[in-house]
């Protein structure tokens, strides 16, 4: 220990505590940091990692269209709101068409159909009048919780051509798409709805 004693000095053991006041502060400065600490806007874009801001930090509703992205809202020239669907009063948008959101009382298929076909026809002007409903258009009516399927089932477009002399009908027997076949006859008469274009 006497050699080690000799050749201590009093610069050699300020420097060593000076060496380790200065790891000791620097740690404890890093440790002990808070944001009451860092100025306002002092941090660049720059020194924060990449994809580390997630909305739990940003304010997304409060972010600015992008400048380029100016027009993205619009389809040529059409804004979005323009694009929905218009339909007829008393009918709900479903599959690209517009299907009536009341049924009508039970009818054969031919019967349906006709009547369908002489809701809102303009012979004048040579309109189409409404349709009987394909199945998918029948079943986007019934994903609307205020609509419900009629009891005993609804008459879609569909039809089965057995050779019997008699028309098979695809109706449907439940919310789910469940079908069965019914025959255009008296007899066979179901609920149904009419269906039409859009109005745009």
């Amino acid at each position: 220990m006497k050699p080690l004693r000799d050749k201590l000095s009093y610069a050699n053991v300020m420097s060593t505590i000076a060496v380790f006041v200065a790891f000791g502060g620097s740690s404890y400065a890093v440790v002990s940091i808070s944001g009451s600490q860092i100025k306002n806007r002092s941090i660049p874009a720059k020194k924060l990692k990449r994809n580390s801001l997630g909305s739990g930090q940003i304010k997304e509703r409060k972010l600015g269209s992008v400048p380029r992205a100016a027009n993205a809202a619009r389809v040529g020239g059409v804004s979005a709101d323009q694009l929905r669907v218009a339909c007829p009063v008393g009918t709900v948008p479903a599959a690209n068409a517009c299907v009536e959101a009341q049924t009508r009382p039970p009818a054969p298929y031919g019967g349906a159909s006709n009547v369908c076909s002489q809701t809102n026809r303009k012979p004048a002007s040579r309109t189409q009048g409404r349709r009987l409903p394909t199945y998918d258009e029948l079943q986007a009516t019934l994903n609307y919780q205020e609509i419900g399927l009629a009891s005993g089932g609804e008459l879609t477009s569909s039809v089965l051509d057995n050779g019997a002399g008699t028309l098979q009908v695809t109706y449907m027997t439940s919310e789910a798409g469940s079908t069965g076949l019914t025959p255009d006859t008296f007899e066979g008469r179901k609920a149904y709805r009419c269906a039409t274009d859009p109005l745009n």
